[in-house]
C-alpha cells in the first residue's frame, strides 16, 4: 500500500488489498499469498478512507480503478469515478 499527499489532497493505492466484491463483503480477503496470521484485512483501510474522504485506487477494481468510499451499515459503497 502506498499513500500520496499534496496539500489537503490524499490518495491511497491499495494494490491487491481491495477487491470490488470486498465492498459488499468486507469480511472477505485475499489469502492467496500470505499466511493466516498475517493476512491483511481490508475493513480497517476502507473505514479509514471513508472517514478521510481520500481517493482509493486498487488494481482489482475495474477501470478507472479509483473511487471514494462511504460506509453503508455493515458494508461499504464506492462513489465517484468507481469503475465497478
Amino acid at each position: 500500500m502506498v499513500r500520496l499527499a499534496s496539500g489537503s489532497d490524499r490518495l491511497t493505492f491499495a494494490g491487491d488489498l481491495v477487491f470490488a466484491v470486498g465492498f459488499e463483503h468486507p469480511e472477505w480477503y485475499n489469502a492467496s499469498n500470505t499466511t493466516p496470521r498475517r493476512r491483511p484485512r481490508p475493513v480497517r483501510l476502507l473505514r479509514e478512507v471513508a472517514a478521510t474522504r481520500e481517493s482509493l485506487v486498487a488494481t482489482h477494481l475495474s477501470f478507472p480503478s479509483v473511487c471514494h468510499v462511504a460506509v453503508a451499515g455493515d458494508v461499504f459503497v464506492g462513489t465517484g469515478r468507481l469503475g465497478f
